[in-house]
């Protein structure tokens, strides 16, 4: 994990260069900014440059630390990242998870006591570091106040407002962007292999956040679920009363699985669905297109559906995805989304 395999966070990238270069590395960095865009790669692609043994502008991924760093068994590198199961030492048997409780950050200032062991320099990463309750926020505190020599403290957060002010102004704040949807495609295509056709999609459907992405593109539930949607959005404008009631009902259990509660990101997609059939109508361009994979499909839609439908199903589905946000029962959101399509109005001559 380099600084290469961060994808377009060149101004964080630049910050922690210019850093070592100068011998000026920081005590406590806080890397903000959406989940998804790289933050965790950032934090440990920066613990891998700092431990290096042939560092030239970034970590040359072959030495004995940086291998180590990458498999998760540097004694020098540690990481807190309590969603992912990975803590400083073994939670309580009744921990659920949802918090950063105390005897985590008590065991990261108990550790930090000694100098590294192997590597030139300690370094702690503690992901989703809002998670901290107000004791651990305050331990945590106690050390950066005073931290030890050659020892690096990296929080990541979506956000600067949920951490304690005072934890705030001891970190240098690192601020990640979302990427554009071209970037995310050209890295799935160029450094994962994914087919173009889906890189498109996924990289429209990822919201400027790479993770989302991976996600999708590893996993067959997600991609599956993508297409059952996009087979039944145009059998629902053929379809009854009864029809469209029991597709409310199907989607709804087949959202729920292992990979969790796909039905935000299946709206998603079908907002993407109508925005190709409306610029098919408009400007007939394949290239446009977000779901190039089903081009036949969308031209042949596009004649027969009017001017006003795409515009209009758009609509009906974000306020699907509004009610969705405001916690309305899902089967009742989609009822009510399904309920309006009605039959699709007929292209003008």
């Amino acid at each position: 994990m380099a600084f290469r395999d961060v994808v377009n966070q060149d101004h964080a990238i630049l910050l922690f260069r210019s850093a070592v270069r100068a011998g000026k590395v920081g005590h406590a960095y806080l890397l903000v900014g959406p989940s998804g865009v790289g933050r965790r790669t950032l934090a440990l692609a920066f613990a891998q440059f700092l431990n290096c043994e042939r560092p030239d502008g970034d970590a040359c991924g072959e030495c004995d630390p940086c291998r180590r760093i990458v498999s998760g068994n540097h004694p020098d590198v540690r990481i807190l990242d309590v969603a992912h199961d990975k803590f400083f030492e073994a939670p309580e048997k009744d921990y659920r998870g949802k918090e950063i409780p105390i005897d985590q950050i008590r065991a990261l200032r108990a550790d930090a006591a000694y100098p590294p062991y192997q590597g030139r320099r300690k370094v702690y990463i503690i992901a989703d570091a809002e998670r901290m309750n107000p004791s651990s926020s305050n331990s945590l505190l106690k050390i950066l106040e005073e931290p030890p020599a050659r020892i690096t403290f990296i929080l990541v957060a979506e956000s600067a407002v949920a951490l304690l002010p005072t934890i705030v102004s001891r970190c240098q704040l690192v601020r990640c962007t979302y990427l554009r949807a071209d970037q995310i495609e050209r890295a799935l295509v160029e450094r994962w292999q994914t087919d173009e056709a889906r890189a498109r999609v996924l990289s429209s459907l990822a919201d400027g956040r790479l993770g989302r992405a991976l996600e999708w593109a590893d996993s067959e539930e997600r991609l599956a679920a993508r297409d059952r949607l996009l087979d039944l959005l145009p059998a629902l404008e053929e379809g009854d009363l009864l029809v469209r009631l029991d597709a409310a009902e199907a989607l709804v259990k087949q959202t729920q699985g292992k990979e969790g509660d796909l039905l935000p990101e299946l709206l998603d997609l079908a907002v993407l669905w109508y925005r190709d059939l409306l610029v098919w109508k408009q400007l007939q361009e394949p290239a446009l297109l977000v779901n190039r994979d089903r081009q036949s499909q969308i031209a042949r839609l596009a004649g027969e559906y009017g001017e006003a439908m795409p515009g209009a199903r758009i609509e009906a589905v974000e306020a699907a995805k509004e009610s969705l946000r405001r916690n309305v029962n899902a089967r009742l959101a989609l009822e009510k989304l399904f309920l309006s399509f009605g039959a699709a109005p007929a292209a003008t001559p």
